[in-house]
């Protein structure tokens, strides 16, 4: 037919008649809608599954065995001779669009499923992207995995290495067969290649899966191998301990180089911006390693660093950045013995006296407060500065800080790590050290009470009471210090047997009355659980 020839209605059918029908696809025939079925006047008209406001909800029905009438609503309506759609049937809705109820007085559905596996999410279409297999077909045994019989030496004569290190099986692979030591054979190849193009090894190590690879070839290497790494990580180090991926690759390779190659590496951070890698989820696992592995010498920059206010807070009130100034003060403390013991006192000292000076602010802070906790916590050269903390912070707060959410943890630590001398400092500054309110009469111990921060330190104070009684404390107590914790004890009984009605009312005051008869029964005591304040 030419020009403009116009069919007939009997022409155009007797044309349709031969039409092949639709071939399957992935196993599937998928059907054209029937013409006089494609007309939607309705006001709810819907198209991919979204309703509009007019809309109901629906779900696929069964149809007691009977086949599924296809009714696509949202079709554009068509006039003149009815035809085929196999153009538009090819591009399939991920959805079932809904039908209305039909003459048949039901509604019917064909669900149709295009295969999509994981992918019909859109969210998670990257994510498949980034699983997707890299390995080349002739490697691909039936399973998706490599071959059985695939060797190394295949991968090189292929040019295929990049697409192995980059998949997870071909990761895999080449991490089980890559030779530990040098040969001078497919060990100095595999390495070679691999580091040939900086950029290409750059980017192994920020490869959800190159960068085990890259941790595989740096363990195995040999000291002329590991100046090379060296040379390579060096070039972009502040975004390397950044990236998710490569921060494994330097943190292996602090570890494993040799000493003076590790410590090139970190001095390659003396000007970076350390606040920003120390708060960092995966720069903040960088600095650590630094400080756990090498020698105070590579790192005594980043001590300096925080021997600066602003920076010291900015770090300790962030919730990876105060785990790394605790990592800090657990290395410059450690054993008088170890080597650099008095490099490490000095700096420890100017690390201290910055956390002193801003103590309150610290202790107050949702993060910070742990930075405090474990000055108090820790023991030997750290016993120095807990004292001071006490003295200098504590003491003469201890109302106010015992009833703020975050300082009270440090108040509970404090009294129990306390020498006795500053534990009676304490204990009398919340039975003595305040004036009773004028009107109400309260006092501190009455405030504590009832407070739902400060009964946790009422709980505390019961609790190391009992423990110097019963003879359960960590350090040997002279008959006269026992004494003393027992009036301690007489006294918070006395108050809390005057208001046991009020205490009975609250969980908190329930627990501070089972613990006074814990305490007379000389029952095991369990130490009050601040963690969740």
């Amino acid at each position: 037919f030419q020009g403009n020839s116009t069919l007939t209605m009997s022409q155009q059918n007797e044309i349709n008649s031969y039409i092949a029908p639709n071939k399957p696809i992935n196993g599937r025939i998928y059907e054209s809608p029937a013409p006089n079925q494609a007309h939607n006047e309705s006001a709810s008209a819907t198209f991919g599954g979204c309703f509009n406001s007019y809309s109901s909800s629906w779900t696929p029905a069964r149809n007691n065995g009977q086949p599924f009438t296809p009714m696509f609503q949202s079709t554009p309506k068509q006039t003149g001779a009815p035809t085929k759609y196999p153009a538009w049937r090819n591009n399939t809705p991920s959805t079932t669009p809904r039908r209305q109820n039909n003459e048949l007085g039901a509604v019917r559905l064909r669900l149709i499923d295009l295969e999509l596996s994981d992918a019909t999410n859109s969210s998670n279409t990257s994510h498949n992207r980034s699983l997707r297999s890299t390995l080349p077909v002739w490697a691909i045994d039936e399973h998706g995995g490599v071959s059985a019989n695939v060797t190394l030496k295949e991968v090189l004569a292929n040019e295929a290495l990049i697409e192995f290190a980059t998949d997870k099986n071909g990761c895999r692979f080449l991490q089980e067969q890559y030779p530990a030591v040098s040969d001078g054979g497919i060990h100095d190849e595999i390495f070679r290649r691999m580091v040939e193009d900086r950029s290409m090894f750059l980017s192994m190590c920020r490869n959800m899966f190159g960068n085990f690879f890259v941790q595989r070839m740096v363990e195995c290497s040999n000291t002329e191998e590991q100046e090379i790494v060296m040379e390579h990580l060096v070039t972009d180090m502040f975004a390397l301990c950044l990236d998710k991926s490569a921060c494994r690759v330097i943190q292996l390779a602090i570890q494993k180089l040799e000493t003076h190659l590790a410590s090139r590496l970190a001095a390659e951070l003396r000007e970076a911006d350390l606040v920003r890698l120390s708060i960092d989820q995966n720069g903040n696992h960088v600095i650590q390693k630094i400080i756990k592995t090498l020698p105070v010498s590579a790192w005594d920059f980043v001590v300096k660093f925080f021997c600066n206010d602003d920076n010291l807070i900015a770090v300790c009130q962030d919730k990876y950045g105060c785990r790394v100034v605790q990592s800090t003060i657990e290395k410059l403390s450690e054993d008088p013995h170890t080597e650099c013991y008095n490099q490490r006192l000095h700096l420890l000292q100017q690390l201290m006296v910055g956390i002193t000076r801003n103590c309150g602010q610290l202790a107050s802070n949702e993060f910070a407060n742990y930075v405090v906790q474990h000055v108090v916590k820790c023991g030997g050269a750290m016993e120095t500065f807990r004292d001071i903390i006490i003295e200098q912070c504590l003491l003469r707060n201890l109302l106010s800080m015992s009833q703020e959410k975050y300082a009270s943890h440090v108040v509970e630590i404090a009294f129990l790590r306390a020498p006795h001398r500053l534990a009676f400092e304490m204990m009398e500054e919340i039975f003595e050290g305040y004036i009773p309110h004028p009107e109400t009469n309260r006092d501190a111990l009455d405030i504590l009470l009832f407070h739902q921060y400060g009964n946790y330190v009422i709980q505390q104070m019961i609790n190391i009471c009992c423990t110097a009684i019963l003879g359960q404390s960590e350090r040997h107590l002279e008959q006269k210090e026992i004494e003393q914790y027992t009036k301690w004890l007489e006294r918070i009984k006395e108050r809390v047997t005057r208001n046991s009605h009020r205490l009975e009312r609250f969980s908190s005051g329930k627990k501070i009355i089972e613990a006074l008869h814990a305490s007379a029964t000389g029952a095991q005591l369990t130490p009050p659980n601040s963690q969740y304040h």
